[in-house]
């Protein structure tokens, strides 16, 4: 960690925009797949969902 805030500010906003370049390239590359990995990810959450209802459904406490 640099003691000087200029140096860690210039790090964090060169850090920053190589992060964003590299995300930015990535995604031009990948544009096809996000469609698909959305709907993977959609299908993740509702399949989850319906595992926690089975669970919760079938585990009673006694009464």
């Amino acid at each position: 960690m640099p003691k000087n805030r200029i140096i860690y500010i210039g790090l964090i906003v060169f850090v920053a925009s190589a992060l964003l370049w590299i995300g930015a390239e990535l995604t031009k590359r990948i544009d096809w797949l996000l469609p698909y990995a959305a709907g993977a990810g959609a299908l993740l959450i509702v399949f989850g969902f319906l595992q926690e209802t089975w669970k919760s459904r079938s585990l009673k406490p006694p009464a």
